[in-house]
């Protein structure tokens, strides 16, 4: 990865988006932790994203709710729309956690 002005703006905004106001100032290391357990905790998202999905499928499917097809086409879009923003958001965080590993090496490397 280059250290281009638009690479650093871009991981900068990815770090506030990710991490939290007194989480940013931590030295890198510690910052990789908190951002790969918020990587395995996307899971938890989409999951439960996964589990509404299936569980409004069922219910249209044995005619247990009474909502309407149009209802549930728009429930449908917006999971799958919140998976893809999910899966978006840990592709954020993989190469943030990659950037902070960069600056550790390189850091390590100068001195």
């Amino acid at each position: 990865m280059s250290d281009s002005k638009a690479d650093k703006m871009r991981f900068e905004s990815y770090e506030r988006a990710h991490l939290k106001k007194g989480q940013q100032d931590l030295p890198p290391e510690e910052k990789i932790e908190i951002l790969q357990k918020r990587d395995r905790s996307r899971w938890i998202f989409v999951a439960v994203n996964v589990l509404a999905a299936l569980f409004f499928a069922y219910s249209w499917y044995y005619n247990i709710t009474r909502l309407s097809d149009t209802l549930l086409i728009i429930l449908g879009v917006v999971v799958v729309i919140n998976v893809v923003l999910i899966f978006y958001q840990k592709k954020q965080i993989r190469l943030l956690i990659e950037h902070l590993e960069q600056q550790i090496s390189e850091s390590s490397t100068q001195s």
